[in-house]
């Protein structure tokens, strides 16, 4: 059985052996080797369709239903930026397959573009089949598919500019597909919105400055950090936004991932475009990190090492103040707010007791001096990376009054590798 793709046919299902429609009189064998299997969804202004080709190999094939000319902008754009992407997670556009098609009796062409069929679920729909998020392990191999992916469509100066569930298809074989690059764009041709340029906004996916025309490869970044606390936690992101207070609090959710892992996340999703990673290097570097550290710190075990009710450690809010970028867009940790700018020079009664056990006076003056505080998060960021400045701000806005060596304490909790955790606090005692 062949379909019919003319808009006006009436009964659109035909033969497989008919050239053209009974109904219409339309063409079926669309550029002389396309024949068109099933329908596939519809929405918006469009069309998608299951196609075989003379090799009778499956394709999608997607057609506009209109004739509006940003519409037509769009998925012309979409078809030339496909065919100069060449990478296994983005789908296939081979030479000559974007292309009109005229039905009969129909006033105008319909615009068409024939690429790869990609097998499998969108994330979106692979969860509500899974019934649970995924969890840390998985979260990185995936995540480093998408930072790969992005790498290849960043070094062509475009912009995704859609990331979310629902454009991340994973294959039967498990690797990962970034699609739907409809709403894609050049970098240099990303203008503001008052000056002509195209808005696209998901909702609670998509950046602020993106949201005012403005959006940069960073902008691709929040969007999948924020498609990831999709993934790991399992609920809808409005579950976490509080209006009142313009705050995104998510990691109390997130049960099957180390605070190291949602530190990360934090960072791809800081406020502003420059507190992001620079690229998707940086990212996959601490991927592999992570990956090379071995077993996170459960967090039972965790807590009792901070000596923290479980609501203040683990799943404490995610921080205000993440890593900064420098002229260049490297990030680098950014100095301490939470200390004075001339503390008092530590007594002879300041030190903090032996036992490791011992609580944190919490009336005790704070005694970081900032010469030390950046110290500590240089050393630091020589074990976890850039997010050290995340780990060393949250440790501080929730131990205000916490002494150096406390604080020596604290940090040294957040390295899983027992090895560096007593190597830091060394280093931190000279």
């Amino acid at each position: 059985m062949s379909l019919c793709i003319n808009p006006s046919c009436s009964d659109p299902q035909s033969s497989d052996e008919h050239l053209f429609c009974a109904s219409c009189g339309s063409e079926l064998l669309l550029e002389g080797r396309y024949r068109v299997l099933r329908l596939r969804g519809q929405g918006g202004f469009g069309k998608t369709y299951e196609v075989s080709d003379l090799d009778s190999r499956p394709k999608i094939l997607k057609i506009l239903t209109d004739n509006y000319p940003k519409h037509v902008e769009l998925f012309q754009r979409e078809a030339n930026l496909l065919s100069q992407l060449n990478h296994p997670g983005i789908p296939k556009v081979e030479p000559n397959s974007y292309f009109t098609f005229y039905p009969r009796n129909w006033k105008e062409p319909l615009h068409c573009l024939v690429m790869e069929k990609i097998v499998g679920l969108d994330l979106q729909e692979y969860l509500r089949q899974r019934g649970h998020p995924i969890d840390e392990k998985l979260a990185i191999q995936w995540l480093k598919q998408v930072l790969k992916i992005l790498q290849v469509v960043h070094s062509q100066q475009v912009l995704h500019r859609d990331i979310k569930p629902s454009n991340i298809m994973l294959k039967a074989n498990g690797n990962i597909c970034l699609v739907d690059f409809g709403t894609a764009r050049s970098v240099t041709n990303v203008t503001n919105t008052q000056q002509g340029g195209t808005r696209v906004v998901s909702s609670f996916y998509t950046p602020r400055e993106q949201i005012h025309g403005q959006a940069v490869p960073q902008s691709d970044y929040f969007a999948l950090g924020r498609t990831f606390v999709y993934l790991v936690t399992g609920k809808e992101l409005s579950h976490f936004y509080d209006g009142s207070k313009d705050e995104f609090e998510w990691r109390s959710t997130a049960i099957n991932i180390s605070p190291r892992f949602a530190n990360l996340l934090d960072w791809l999703m800081a406020p502003t475009a420059s507190q992001r990673p620079a690229n998707a290097e940086v990212v996959l570097q601490q991927l592999v990190v992570l990956e090379s550290s071995g077993q996170s710190i459960p967090k039972v075990a965790l807590n009792k090492a901070l000596e923290l009710e479980p609501t203040q450690a683990v799943n404490s809010p995610h921080p205000k103040t993440p890593p900064t970028a420098t002229p260049t867009g490297t990030a680098h940790p950014p100095r301490s707010q939470a200390v004075p700018t001339n503390p008092p020079p530590p007594g002879p009664n300041s030190a903090a007791p032996e036992s490791a056990t011992a609580p944190i006076m919490a009336n005790s003056k704070p005694m970081i001096r900032p010469e030390f505080g950046q110290k500590c998060q240089q050393v630091l960021a020589e074990f976890i990376g850039p997010i050290s400045a995340i780990v060393y701000q949250r440790t501080l806005t929730q131990h205000p009054n916490v002494t150096e060596q406390e604080l020596v304490k604290l940090l040294s909790q957040q390295i899983p590798i027992a090895e560096q955790s007593t190597e830091f606090r060394q280093r931190l005692r000279s």
